[in-house]
């Protein structure tokens, strides 16, 4: 499983990663994806907050679309 913190900001109006947090057992994939978040620079980007971005990061890092799980994070609710 691969989850995906997203901060969402209604008052400035943007979606970005803020964590990347990956759980899975084979250490030579998950070393191997860390790599690729770390190279794309994933935390800290901005994103389009659509139903398309768990493909778009499964893309990215060459995984199943069916092991990405995305939690937003409403940041102006607080």
């Amino acid at each position: 499983m691969i989850e995906v913190l997203i901060d969402h900001s209604y008052e400035d109006d943007y979606f970005m990663i803020s964590a990347v947090s990956i759980q899975i057992k084979d250490e030579f994939e998950k070393e191997r994806i860390e790599k690729l978040v770390e190279k794309n620079n994933m935390v800290g980007s901005l994103v389009n907050g659509d139903r398309g971005l768990a493909l778009r990061i499964a893309d990215e890092l060459k995984v199943p679309v069916s092991i990405i799980n995305i939690e937003t994070n409403e940041i102006d609710l607080m």
